[in-house]
Protein backbone atom coordinates (compact mmCIF):
# COMPACT_ATOMS: atom_id res chain seq x y z
CA UNK A 1 0.00 0.00 0.00
CA UNK A 2 1.20 3.51 -0.78
CA UNK A 3 2.58 5.67 2.01
CA UNK A 4 1.09 8.81 0.46
CA UNK A 5 -2.10 9.53 -1.43
CA UNK A 6 -1.90 11.16 -4.87
CA UNK A 7 -4.65 12.78 -6.91
CA UNK A 8 -4.07 13.03 -10.67
CA UNK A 9 -6.49 15.26 -12.58
CA UNK A 10 -7.12 14.31 -16.20
CA UNK A 11 -9.46 16.00 -18.65
CA UNK A 12 -10.33 13.64 -21.50
CA UNK A 13 -13.89 13.50 -22.85
CA UNK A 14 -14.96 11.05 -20.12
CA UNK A 15 -16.20 11.80 -16.62
CA UNK A 16 -15.48 9.84 -13.47
CA UNK A 17 -13.08 8.80 -10.74
CA UNK A 18 -10.81 5.77 -10.67
CA UNK A 19 -8.97 4.63 -7.54
CA UNK A 20 -6.06 2.32 -8.34
CA UNK A 21 -6.10 0.95 -4.80
CA UNK A 22 -2.42 1.81 -4.53
CA UNK A 23 -2.64 5.42 -3.39
CA UNK A 24 -3.32 7.02 -6.78
CA UNK A 25 -6.73 8.48 -7.60
CA UNK A 26 -7.45 9.65 -11.16
CA UNK A 27 -10.17 12.29 -11.53
CA UNK A 28 -11.45 12.62 -15.11
CA UNK A 29 -13.45 15.41 -16.70
CA UNK A 30 -14.99 18.58 -15.34
CA UNK A 31 -16.58 18.42 -11.93
CA UNK A 32 -19.57 20.45 -10.71
CA UNK A 33 -19.28 23.03 -7.91
CA UNK A 34 -18.31 21.33 -4.68
CA UNK A 35 -18.06 17.92 -6.33
CA UNK A 36 -14.28 17.85 -6.44
CA UNK A 37 -14.08 18.43 -2.68
CA UNK A 38 -16.55 15.60 -2.12
CA UNK A 39 -14.50 13.26 -4.31
CA UNK A 40 -11.25 14.14 -2.53
CA UNK A 41 -12.85 13.75 0.92
CA UNK A 42 -14.38 10.41 -0.05
CA UNK A 43 -11.11 9.00 -1.43
CA UNK A 44 -9.07 10.27 1.55
CA UNK A 45 -11.53 8.48 3.87
CA UNK A 46 -11.04 5.26 1.88
CA UNK A 47 -7.28 5.63 2.10
CA UNK A 48 -7.27 6.37 5.85
CA UNK A 49 -9.66 3.51 6.71
CA UNK A 50 -7.63 1.13 4.55
CA UNK A 51 -4.43 2.08 6.41
CA UNK A 52 -6.07 1.50 9.80
CA UNK A 53 -8.57 -1.31 9.23
CA UNK A 54 -7.74 -2.88 5.87
CA UNK A 55 -9.14 -2.95 2.37
CA UNK A 56 -12.41 -4.79 3.17
CA UNK A 57 -13.35 -2.17 5.76
CA UNK A 58 -12.45 0.60 3.33
CA UNK A 59 -14.66 -0.83 0.58
CA UNK A 60 -17.62 -0.93 2.98
CA UNK A 61 -17.57 2.89 3.04
CA UNK A 62 -19.30 2.84 -0.35
CA UNK A 63 -22.29 1.09 1.22
CA UNK A 64 -22.96 3.92 3.69
CA UNK A 65 -25.84 6.15 2.46
CA UNK A 66 -24.75 9.74 1.75
CA UNK A 67 -27.50 11.05 4.05
CA UNK A 68 -25.74 9.36 6.98
CA UNK A 69 -22.40 10.88 6.05
CA UNK A 70 -23.65 14.45 5.58
CA UNK A 71 -25.84 14.49 8.69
Amino acid sequence: MAKALQFLFRFPPIHGVYDTGEGIVYIFGEQHDGEIEDVINHEVMHWAVQKVAGKRASLKLDKIPMKAVKA
